[in-house]
């Protein structure tokens, strides 16, 4: 009897053992990745870190400046979030004045004690709990104001008939989220595909070409999302981002991973190709259907705050989860060039501002990094793919006042 019963047991316990796999597909069994988060430095960890700038402060201030100039323009009760805490655009602004007078007036030793006193460190980990670096430039392109065989592909501005919906106004649940897309038979449908505007035509009338260019070229100044234009005649024009077609981001670079070997995978290498290959551009650009439009900008290139980039300084997170405009600290590697090719890598570490965003910049320890423009810009971005750390600093909200060095000194 007790034998019968103790089988009995067993094959209730396989039983449920089926069941819950069932329910939870094993997941109680396998451990799974942690969600990417931003989490709270302790004070002893940001005093244990030397926080070096391997640019030598070099543009700090007019990144600094180009941050404060977004905060003036909002609305006062604007919320920059924090963890737990939210900050005001005169806040955010007292944040950065207060880090600013500290770097002018701290030797690099004494550095890690005023940031311990003054600021909170958040870390935005990935799923790796890390980071992980790409990098962005200002491309230069030669163009037409009209449609020649060398400049076929029209640059277009913004259709009228586009339509971006915040989905954040009919429920909180979609907070932060858009749709974009157009009215057809007073329905809103989704906007033309990549396929359809550039090999249906469909937006011939109705969308204007600000310029004609090279199909190939903006392919890359659409993922760039800004340029410079260089007519025929010499003059240039400045074009920055305006809006998208809806599509979601995909990269062509996993569609390339069996044609070119996976070391050699860059922006250079991948254009290389489409180049070489003009029978299977359309299938390739295909393979990413979003679709980036254009407006003419006077200065630039504009981040998404609408200030200029500061070359080494800015940088593109989620807008969604990481405040705009804020200070940040990085840490990763970046390559080193001879005969245009890597000859290494070397450590990089510096401060740097939350001002730009992007299709494929999605969720915590995500960064692109504006390098600015030329030659050397334009390789390293196109190589820069590595791991690495990301911190986001805000003053304590004790040092937000109108004194901030005095406020320093009475607190020590």
């Amino acid at each position: 009897m007790f034998k019968f019963i103790k089988k009995r047991i067993s094959v209730v316990c396989l039983i449920s053992f089926i069941i819950l796999c069932l329910i939870y597909g094993c997941s109680l069994f396998v451990r799974r990745p942690p969600e990417p988060v931003l989490s709270q430095l302790r004070v002893r960890e940001i005093y244990s870190r030397a926080w070096p700038d391997d640019m030598n402060y070099e543009g700090l201030e007019r990144a600094v400046s180009q941050s404060i100039r977004y905060y003036e323009r909002l609305d006062p009760d604007t919320i920059f979030q924090y963890g737990e805490l939210q900050y005001s655009p005169d806040e955010m602004i007292a944040s950065l004045k207060l880090f600013l007078n500290i770097v002018n007036n701290t030797d690099q030793s004494g550095l890690p004690q005023k940031l311990k006193n003054t600021f909170l460190v958040f870390e935005s980990k990935n799923s790796e709990g890390g980071a992980f670096f790409t990098g962005y430039y200002e491309p230069l392109l030669e163009g037409s104001l009209v449609r020649t065989e060398e400049f076929p592909e029209p640059l277009y501005g913004t259709p009228d008939d586009l339509i971006q919906v915040d989905l954040g106004r009919f429920s909180d649940e979609w907070k932060n989220e858009r749709i974009v897309g157009r009215i057809q038979q007073n329905q809103l449908v989704p906007y033309d595909s990549r396929e359809e505007i550039v090999y249906q035509r469909t937006l011939k009338d109705r969308a204007e070409p600000i310029v004609y260019v090279n199909e190939i070229e903006l392919f890359f100044l659409q993922i760039q999302g800004s340029g410079l234009i260089r007519l025929q005649e010499g003059s240039l024009k400045r074009v920055n981002y305006a809006q998208k077609n809806g599509h979601p981001y995909v990269s062509i670079g996993a569609l390339l991973k069996d044609r070119i070997a996976p070391e050699e995978i860059s922006l250079q290498s991948i254009k290389s190709y489409l180049y070489d290959n003009p029978e299977e551009v359309s299938s390739i650009l295909n393979y990413n259907q979003s679709y980036v439009f254009f407006r003419e900008t006077a200065e630039g290139p504009l981040g998404n705050i609408e200030v200029p980039l500061t070359p080494g300084r800015s940088i593109a997170m989620d807008s969604r989860i990481v405040p705009k405009g804020g200070l940040a600290y990085i840490e990763t590697e970046l390559p080193l060039f001879e005969n245009d090719r890597i000859a290494g890598w070397r450590a990089a570490g510096r401060f740097a501002f939350v001002q730009d965003t992007g299709g494929a910049i999605r969720d915590h320890g995500r960064v692109d990094l504006f390098l600015g423009s030329g030659k050397e810009a334009e390789l390293t971005a196109g190589h820069l793919k590595q791991k690495g750390r990301v911190f986001v600093l805000v003053a304590r909200k004790e040092y937000l006042n109108e004194n901030p060095l005095q406020q320093m000194t009475q607190n020590r």
